[in-house]
């Protein structure tokens, strides 16, 4: 009786500590979404990030993970990056938010209904954005709006 007591007692503590661990996805993703341009053939991506839960002057980048079969085949690739190195506040200084954007080119004109369908698809990958520095991905937040112009 005491020893099945006392395992309980072993598990229930071990659940509240592995629950303690448990990451929320997403703490610097604020925002994202993916808009398509029909007429100039084009795919922008788009996320509003915050710098909350990084230590003070650490550098980052955010980048596009593609999954989707479709939109990956549209843009022949599975990886955009933006343009330029983010770096978090300075020590002393309260979080900030950056936002990222970056506008590729359609390689391979497709069904954009099709791109949208992936995208907006909820049990569906289609586009990750990624905080990724030297150590490797920090944050990342699937993207499932979308709108086409």
């Amino acid at each position: 009786m005491k020893g099945s007591r006392a395992i309980m007692i072993a598990g229930i503590f071990l659940t509240i500590l592995l629950s303690g661990c448990n990451r929320n996805a997403a703490d610097m993703v604020v925002k994202g979404s993916v808009t398509l341009n029909e007429e100039a053939d084009t795919v922008t991506f788009y996320g509003i990030l915050t710098d909350e839960a990084l230590e003070p002057d650490t550098p980052f980048r955010a980048r596009f993970f593609l999954q989707g079969k479709t939109i990956k085949n549209a843009l022949g690739t599975d990886l955009i990056y933006t343009d330029e190195e983010l770096k978090s506040r300075k020590e002393g200084e309260s979080s900030k938010e950056f936002k990222v954007e970056k506008t590729v080119d359609i390689k391979k004109s497709g069904d954009i209904e099709k791109i949208i369908s992936e995208i907006k698809n909820k049990d569906k990958e289609a586009v990750t954005i990624e905080i990724v520095n030297d150590n490797g991905r920090i944050d990342d937040k699937v993207l499932h709006d979308v709108k086409k112009e």
